[in-house]
């Protein structure tokens, strides 16, 4: 079955690939950008599904499988910066950067981040949401194997000594926060029996 992915952002989709890549779901990227509301992620990922969704079906014709479109929003959360950068994390890696972040944080040793993200998913007839978090910190410098995107290189997960951009892929994928949304979306589509 084919899912629809609404990004503009083909690290996404990568990933979203190898996340499913053992499931019956072809992912296939959709080039259409939506307005991002300021709200939380669940509300930027539902009024995004629904307006792409909305947008799409004006000159193309979704398959009445059920599918849909999916779109995705994510944001780190670091707890020493009120949760900063948070709903605004896309804004901020493109103005401060990763370097921005680690000079707010400057020796700060309470460094404890998660990263969230949140699925939002529209066929037609249902909105839904689907949520995925990985905690972990924040390092005191940037660190990279040449993997990974955006914040990657300065978060840690917990329980790991590598960021994620020093991780492989598929070692960033299997416990990813962005998998454990996917997780949650697979086992909804799942339950639905769509062919």
């Amino acid at each position: 079955m084919k899912l629809l992915f609404a990004t503009g952002n083909m690290n996404k989709v990568n990933e979203a690939k190898l996340i499913l890549k053992n499931s019956k779901y072809e992912i296939e990227q959709l080039k259409i950008p939506y307005p991002e509301l300021q709200g939380n992620l669940e509300e930027v990922a539902e009024y995004g599904a629904k307006y792409v969704y909305d947008k799409y079906t004006l000159n193309k014709k979704i398959s009445k499988d059920g599918s849909g479109i999916i779109v995705e929003d994510s944001g780190l959360f670091i707890e020493s910066l009120r949760e900063f950068p948070g709903t605004y994390s896309k804004f901020v890696q493109m103005t401060l950067g990763n370097e921005g972040i680690l000079k707010l944080l400057g020796t700060c040793t309470k460094r404890n981040a998660y990263f969230k993200t949140v699925i939002g998913y529209y066929n037609g007839k249902e909105l839904k949401t689907f949520a995925g978090t990985v905690e972990g910190k924040i390092s005191y410098k940037i660190r990279s194997n040449g993997y990974g995107f955006a914040y990657d290189s300065i978060f840690i997960p917990k329980n790991h000594e590598k960021t994620f951009a020093e991780m492989l892929p598929e070692e960033k994928s299997d416990i990813s926060h962005r998998k454990n949304a996917f997780v949650n979306f697979k086992n909804y589509i799942d339950s639905l029996n769509l062919e």
